[in-house]
């Protein structure tokens, strides 16, 4: 599946998530970790092809019909960021240091789930046992028309859904437009003092100001 539906869908998860179960999730790093593996894949080979191009190393035409240079330190990247052995460890090593369960990195899950089931034998086929085993599943490939038009189709009634539940906002408007209750404070019980003392201190404060206070009389 293309990445732009890989963070929509992580999206929509988490803030489901959130929303139902009260889970502590933060939706905006689960979209990150979804996107992670194709970004991995092929954001070295895209800025560096960039970089060719803007320098006069590459041809546009050779660069707009995919030749994107090779890059993989040694890993194939594409297997690295598609490999649910990799994802485990990954997952396994960040909770321990982290002192929780980082339930963000499901968002790579979903993406290599989803995958495997979206890519075809022609096309990048999910090897999602690397290293360990070459095994991969000719799925539907995403970029068929009618699959692609059912994928948006489903993401437009799963979001219309969550905002009909009031999901994709932060609070209802009655809980944003809502103005706390005045502070009022009792000084006659507060200081102990008789009720006509205190009345006494607030004419004489509010008496130069003109608002509210009992008016002196003036002095020949």
């Amino acid at each position: 599946m293309e990445i732009i539906a890989h963070g929509l869908w992580a999206a929509a998860g988490a803030t489901a998530a959130r929303k139902s179960a009260h889970v502590r999730l933060r939706v905006g790093w689960t979209v990150w970790w979804a996107m992670f593996p194709d970004l991995l894949a092929f954001g070295p080979p895209v800025a560096i092809g960039l970089w060719l191009l803007l320098t006069g190393g590459a041809d546009i035409r050779s660069m707009l019909g995919g030749h994107l240079p090779h890059v993989g330190f040694g890993v194939p990247l594409y297997s690295v960021g598609h490999s649910l052995i990799v994802f485990l460890l990954v997952f396994a090593v960040t909770s321990l240091i982290a002192g929780r369960v980082v339930l963000e990195l499901l968002g790579w899950l979903s993406h290599i789930l989803i995958d495997i089931f979206t890519h075809s034998f022609r096309y990048y086929a999910t090897r999602f046992l690397w290293p360990v085993s070459d095994y991969r599943i000719d799925g539907i490939p995403w970029w068929t028309p009618w699959f692609w038009c059912c994928t948006y189709a489903a993401l437009a009634i799963v979001y219309f859904l969550l905002w009909r539940t009031g999901w994709l906002t932060r609070q209802s408007s009655g809980a944003r437009h809502a103005s706390p209750p005045p502070l009022q404070v009792d000084l006659g019980a507060d200081l102990d003092l008789p009720r006509t003392a205190i009345n006494s201190v607030v004419d004489a404060t509010e008496d130069g100001t003109g608002h509210r206070g009992r008016r002196r009389p003036e002095r020949n």
